[in-house]
């Protein structure tokens, strides 16, 4: 209340009931009494809960149990609190969230590790690959907490499936149980993209597609009734390079021969019992039998406690809030000239989310104005989409990095457009796993005049202007009209090179021999100088903090860019931040209706034929 006084005093537009908005910039002072503030009931609450702790001793847990049963996102969902209470309703569990969980449970002296039962969760082979690197964070955190000399906290997965990413993360875990009538179902790499130009040749619609280089595959399903060479190819060395890590993880995590790795894979699925004779798991137990399996007293088994309980009797200590914080963004899905949406039901070429640049841009002028802010992380989960979409993004990126460090960290897959835009960035860090690259443009539209006549509908067509049907499906590109989208596409393709050449300070005559369509790992792009280096979001969060000149080690505070209170214009010269993309609980009235107003208009096909776009191929491979 005092806080909001004082701000009264100097502002009285701001309600004594309000706090400054998150584009707004804080006064020097308004901060440091903030963070006193912070300080002193941080420290008032850790106390509290301290005491709270040594009374109720004999309900603290040897190990809290963590669920992990279904989608994993990346950062924690920015929703309404009010979804937490719906019924039915799960909301993704984040790797942020397993970060914070993790950190405190390291640092109480009396628990001795923690449980992960995997119940079928939905995990890509980048999200395990940071969940590896998180169980090896909890181990540096327990050492530096308790000291060498402490025993160890340990790290336990129980598996009741045991599909290939969900097992990888398993290996870095210290032990791997299953029940008895589980399988060990790593069966390895696949990619199976269906062709459908014999089918539409069959109802009367055809593609006509321009695009650069042969590399670039997102609409050959589309207009080929096979694979290509060039696809044949690409599809081989990424399946190589993910193998390659998938059996790496194995062997690491289970003291076992990468030849030995390989010829388990080959024999998948195995029962429980060929997998603990193949050193692949170390018990073989039911959840019920784990308390008795962990036990080290003799008058009673391990106590076993959600963390959800468990965490109220953690130890806490109160942690030091800087002046200077780390802004972090999340931009997912597929990029539009437009808003943001979501659809309740996943649509043909879009996908499940659309990363729209007015609602980017917008955040990242926010986050410009912001100056808390030292420096700002970027994730990206996006296979692209529109290239004006992408370019007016990157421009508000490159934007914000002239004033202040930007730091992407790339997911799943941030390739096409999604790459497009982590150009802006000062570093940019992947996973060994993440798709990315695929540097090419590709546009098309569907002619369906053959369809309409099969089914009897006649079309009456007046025009003006000789290219006033360029972008209809009444017809294929004539040969002054594909000539001229070539030259387009030509010239977006040139600023995309540009934009590479410039961001990585790559050779612009040596890029098309990694451009042209390609798509790479995170650990090929390392290699290409198309990433700076391979890592989890905390690594990326530590670089933004080595560029701010802030601790690297923990200490200093991250917050989640939020959409301005009011809509902000452009400045020159001087940046402003990336976009979240926010994906919603699906099936909420808003989505219904802007999913079947988007079926309506055609949306799907108008971003194909209405703009060049930077979009990765669907079907690429995937680990089993």
């Amino acid at each position: 209340c005092l806080i909001n006084m004082l701000e009264q005093e100097v502002n009285p537009t701001v309600t004594a009931s309000a706090t400054p908005p998150p584009s707004s910039s804080p006064s020097p002072w308004y901060t440091a009494l903030t963070q006193g503030a912070a300080w002193t009931w941080d420290q008032l609450g850790c106390a509290l809960g301290n005491l709270r702790r040594s009374l109720f001793q004999s309900r603290r847990a040897d190990y809290p149990i963590i669920v992990l049963d279904h989608a994993i996102a990346e950062r924690a969902p920015d929703v309404p609190w009010y979804y937490a209470y719906v019924p039915t309703l799960k909301l993704p569990l984040s790797l942020e969230y397993l970060h914070d969980a993790l950190y405190h449970i390291a640092h109480d002296p009396d628990v001795r590790g923690v449980l992960f039962l995997m119940k079928g969760p939905t995990l890509s082979l980048a999200q395990a690959q940071s969940l590896a690197a998180l169980f090896a964070r909890f181990r540096a955190w327990d050492r530096d907490a308790h000291g060498a000399n402490a025993a160890p906290k340990q790290i336990l997965v129980h598996l009741e499936q045991s599909s290939g990413p969900v097992y990888l993360a398993a290996c870095a875990a210290d032990r791997i149980t299953m029940p008895p009538l589980a399988s060990w179902d790593v069966l390895g790499l696949r990619s199976a993209p269906t062709y459908w130009r014999a089918a539409l040749d069959r109802i009367g619609v055809v593609f006509d597609v321009v695009k650069i280089a042969p590399w670039k595959t997102a609409a050959d399903t589309l207009t080929r009734t096979a694979m290509s060479d060039e696809a044949r190819a690409q599809t081989t060395w990424l399946l190589d390079s993910l193998r390659a890590d998938m059996v790496q993880a194995i062997s690491g995590g289970r003291h076992l021969a990468a030849e030995q790795v390989a010829a388990l894979i080959d024999q998948a699925p195995l029962s429980a019992a060929q997998a603990l004779a193949a050193g692949l798991v170390d018990d073989v137990v039911y959840e019920d039998e784990l308390p008795t399996l962990l036990q080290q007293r003799m008058d009673r088994p391990a106590r076993l406690l959600p963390y959800a309980q468990a965490r109220g009797l953690l130890r806490r200590e109160p942690q030091p809030h800087s002046a200077r914080r780390i802004g972090v963004m999340s931009l997912e899905g597929t990029m539009v000239v437009g808003e943001s949406r979501t659809y309740p039901v996943p649509l043909p070429v879009v996908g499940e989310a659309m990363m729209g640049s007015n609602t980017v841009k917008q955040l990242i002028r926010a986050a410009r104005k912001d100056s808390s802010l030292a420096a700002v992380v970027v994730h990206i989960d996006s296979g692209g989409g529109s290239a004006l979409a992408a370019d007016l993004i990157w421009r508000e990126l490159s934007l914000l990095n002239q004033e202040k460090p930007v730091i992407v960290y790339m997911g799943d897959v941030a390739a096409s457009g999604g790459y497009y835009i982590a150009t802006a960035a000062r570093r940019i860090v992947a996973q060994p796993a993440t798709l990315t690259g695929s540097i090419g443009v590709v546009i098309a539209k569907g002619v369906t005049a053959d369809l309409r006549a099969k089914i009897g509908a006649n079309r009456e067509v007046i025009t003006r202007g000789e290219n006033a049907d360029l972008l209809s499906d009444d017809r294929l590109w004539s040969e002054a009209q594909r000539h001229k989208i070539e030259e387009m596409i030509h010239d977006v393709y040139d600023a995309f090179k540009q934009r590479v050449a410039q961001g990585r300070g790559l050779p612009y005559a040596t890029l098309d021999n990694i451009a042209n369509g390609r798509v790479w790992t995170g650990r090929q792009a390392l290699a290409h100088g198309l990433v700076d280096e391979l890592g989890d979001f905390t690594v990326a969060l530590a670089a933004a903090c080595r560029a701010a000149e802030l601790p690297a080690d923990g200490r200093t505070e991250t917050v989640m860019i939020h959409p301005p209170t009011r809509r902000l214009t452009a400045e020159p010269g001087n940046p402003p931040v990336a976009t979240w993309g926010r994906t919603l609980p699906q099936g909420t009235p808003q989505e219904w209706a802007a999913w079947i107003n988007a079926l309506a208009q055609g949306e799907w096909q108008t971003l194909l034929r209405r703009d060049p776009v930077w979009l990765i191929a669907p079907d690429l491979p995937r680990v089993e």
